[in-house]
């Protein structure tokens, strides 16, 4: 019999991942989407939003502020670089790309920091939300139940 292989990584991480897929999944059918049916693609950042918000509250059930911000940070990076590369490439209708050119390494760059900044507020939601789960689970009648 073998034993069973340990984990390796950090346990969030897989809330990360998920959150990268969800992420790129949004990134592609909104992409497609505005296209074929000639709607703005930035009324998709609302799904994107959701994601934040939903990625930064898995991973601050068991994690600190600090980690879940991190991981939010790092979700906005991914996306406003790859993600923003598959939406020109896939050319959504987003109608500012022509602008973005114009302003060269220096609008991309403004953006990830914006997108960045933005994310951790996202990620400060997600985190107030678990906290608040907590705490209303631990005010609850079962709960002081399990700790008699």
């Amino acid at each position: 019999m073998e034993a069973p292989i340990p984990q390796m990584g950090k346990p969030y991480n897989k809330f990360l991942e998920r959150g990268i897929i969800a992420v790129t999944i949004v990134d592609i059918v909104g992409s497609l989407l505005s296209q074929w049916l000639n709607f703005d693609y930035g009324w998709f950042s609302i799904f994107s939003a959701a994601i934040y918000i939903g990625m930064a509250y898995l991973i601050a059930r068991k994690q600190n502020l600090k980690t879940t911000l991190w991981s939010t940070t790092k979700l906005a990076l991914y996306d406003t670089t790859i993600g923003f590369m598959l939406s020109l490439l896939l050319e959504a209708n987003n109608g500012y790309d022509d602008q973005l050119y114009k302003l060269g390494l220096a609008g991309w760059l403004i953006l990830i920091i914006v997108w960045a900044l933005l994310s951790n507020v996202l990620g400060l939601i997600g985190y107030k939300l678990a906290m608040w789960r907590k705490k209303s689970n631990s005010n609850s009648p079962a709960m002081l139940n399990e700790l008699e």
